[in-house]
């Protein structure tokens, strides 16, 4: 099972991340959120093995930040 982390901008041009339609963290400021949902990942991943992704998106489009994948297959990180 594939978990994705998604940062939105939330009100006043802060952040939030949120897991499906579960909201995490509200309003974070741009860095700070990327870090933030980026060692979540991580330590999801690490705990559980399952593949973990984290995604900026926005009303116009999504960018891949990182994917964390599953046992044997190796990370891939969005340059």
């Amino acid at each position: 099972m594939r978990v994705v982390l998604t940062i939105k901008e939330s009100s006043h041009g802060l952040w939030r991340i949120c897991s499906g339609k579960a909201l995490l963290y509200d309003q974070l400021r741009f860095a700070p959120a990327i870090r933030l949902a980026r060692g979540l990942a991580r330590d999801e991943h690490a705990s559980s093995g399952r593949t973990v992704s984290v995604e900026l998106s926005c009303a116009e489009f999504t960018i891949a930040l990182v994917q964390y994948a599953g046992p044997g297959a190796s990370r891939r990180a969005a340059a």
